[in-house]
């Protein structure tokens, strides 16, 4: 549970959240560069027509491309790029989203970062490392479920491999019925670099992700090409029911959508799935 340190005011409850994807190329292996690059792009987009965006999210590593190299680990309390998203949160009054590559002790980790406009941090370690880039033997497992709370939303953190495994984000800390209900969480959001080749299971299974989950459903992923593979975009918001809320596209863009919390709750209310869910237990 996040506690602002800030006014009353700028944390209650919305009923609706403005979010921007922004589907980004990435200059291979070369932090600072895509830093400043980033840095122009979203200034000049919260200046104009991304105005009022309550939330930006970024790719999976978007500073340095889908790398196995671990020496571009950053440190995982002050690394430069962490700086910088707190940076860019604190002066556009917006939460900041994405991952990068950190080292915290002796481990190396998928860190997905959660920026609140006050500075305040949240992270996810991504729990599924990607083998067949061997990922898993660079880098650590987290091992905890993170959901943070951000203008009344429970948004619940994602990274890429993750979206394969439906028992990992299964919203399953559900209570109640009917207008008292609970859920774990509202939104799903999942930062990737996602190969052109296999971008349409991510669609399949981001729309799966959604509708068993009865949430809005963000998919942020990147542009461009690495040493290995080719990225087409397609990022995608979807709502409970599975419903595109843009079209997805190929082009370097910031893709935005609101979301509209009495809509999701009334649907929730009149179509209760959950409560017909099996239990089960990770291990």
């Amino acid at each position: 549970m996040f506690f602002s340190r800030l006014s009353l005011s700028l944390y209650t409850m919305n009923s609706t959240l403005k979010i921007a994807l922004f589907q980004c190329d990435v200059i291979w292996e070369q932090p600072q560069a895509n830093r400043d690059r980033l840095s122009q792009k979203i200034d000049s987009f919260l200046h104009g027509e991304g105005a009022g965006t309550e939330l930006i999210a970024l790719p999976e590593f978007f500073t340095t491309g889908f790398s196995m190299n671990p020496e571009i680990a950053e440190n995982a309390e002050d690394g430069e790029t962490l700086k910088w998203m707190k940076d860019i949160a604190v002066r556009h009054h917006t939460a900041v989203a994405g991952s990068i590559p950190v080292r915290d002790g002796k481990a190396v980790y998928n860190r997905h970062y959660f920026i609140f406009p006050d500075g305040h941090t949240e992270h996810y370690d991504k729990k599924h490392l990607f083998r067949m880039s061997q990922e898993n033997e660079i880098f650590t497992a987290g091992s905890r479920q993170v959901t943070v709370e951000y203008l009344g939303w429970k948004i619940a953190l994602n990274t890429c491999y993750d979206l394969r495994f439906p028992a990992w984000s299964r919203n399953t800390a559900n209570t109640g019925a009917g207008e008292n209900a609970e859920f774990g969480y509202d939104l799903m959001l999942n930062v990737a670099s996602w190969p052109h080749p296999r971008i349409t299971a991510a669609q399949t299974l981001v729309r799966a992700r959604a509708i068993e989950n009865l949430c809005y459903y963000a998919f942020t992923n990147r542009t461009g090409d690495s040493p290995t593979d080719h990225y087409s975009g397609k990022s995608m918001v979807v709502d409970f029911k599975g419903n595109d809320m843009f079209i997805p596209s190929e082009d370097e863009s910031f893709k935005t959508a609101v979301l509209d919390r009495d809509v999701l709750d009334r649907f929730r209310t009149r179509f209760p799935v959950w409560m017909d869910a099996d239990g089960f237990e990770l291990k």
